[in-house]
């Protein structure tokens, strides 16, 4: 039994139901500039990345995706639908957020992640990982019917927050991570899943439920998993040691 969206539908309820839609598709939007703004900001600050490598990973490839996929979104004659042309201009300005953070993570935590300082070796690795996960994207567009980016715009809320705990404990501090960034993650998922819901009927099936509660509960959690962290600390430098004068041989 086929379960996939109508594209018409959609169209249809979002002219329909115009007020809503516009309110939590701006509710989940803010909640993604609070998100990457947040980790932007505080990965310089900490000499870090802050977004999982694979959220970033799966972002990219989507973001990407939908801005090269410019025809499908501006001279369809299928589906001339404009809020996908506004995606297309929102998505270019994520796409920037996520180079930032691709930087972050070569300059900062190639180490972490890679375990190497040879900055060249981490730029192949990402390379490599970042070629995959376009193959794994592309794979599944192939085996979807989502003529609207809905079902790929789904997965990149879900990894959104699916990795933030394991990585905060992993480092064992609040280095990386802000309560902002996270209530980003949250305010991203409450926009969202109501959006999608309101968008067609098909949405509103168990699992799409059940994996509302799922994406919600992990952002939730992952606050409170936060709040019992220790504040993270900075290594300084010594004044004594930057200043002192070698002896003469």
């Amino acid at each position: 039994m086929d379960h996939g969206y109508d594209p018409q539908t959609v169209i249809q309820h979002t002219h329909d139901r115009l007020g809503l839609i516009l309110i939590v598709a701006a509710v989940s939007a803010a909640g993604g500039y609070m998100q990457y703004l947040g980790a932007m900001r505080r990965g310089a600050r900490d000499k870090t990345f802050c977004i999982p490598l694979a959220t970033n990973l799966w972002n990219f490839a989507h973001d990407t995706t939908f801005v090269a996929s410019y025809r499908s979104w501006f001279d369809s004659e299928d589906h001339d639908f404009w809020l996908l042309k506004l995606f297309w201009v929102g998505l270019i300005v994520f796409s920037i957020f996520e180079v930032v953070v691709i930087c972050q993570i070569l300059r900062w935590g190639r180490r972490e992640l890679f375990g190497t300082d040879d900055l060249l070796r981490a730029v192949l690795i990402y390379a490599v990982l970042q070629a995959m996960v376009f193959g794994i994207f592309r794979w599944f567009q192939e085996i979807t019917n989502d003529p609207l980016e809905y079902y790929g715009l789904t997965t990149t809320v879900i990894m959104a927050s699916a990795f933030n705990i394991s990585m905060m404990k992993s480092r064992g501090s609040r280095r990386g991570m802000s309560e902002f960034i996270l209530w980003g993650y949250l305010v991203l998922s409450v926009g969202f899943w109501p959006w999608m819901m309101l968008s067609d009927n098909s949405f509103c099936r168990p699992v799409y439920w059940l994996m509302a509660v799922g994406n919600i509960g992990v952002c939730i959690e992952s606050i409170r998993v936060y709040r019992g962290l220790p504040e993270y600390v900075p290594p300084v430098r010594s004044v004594a040691a930057s200043t002192a004068v070698p002896a003469p041989a």
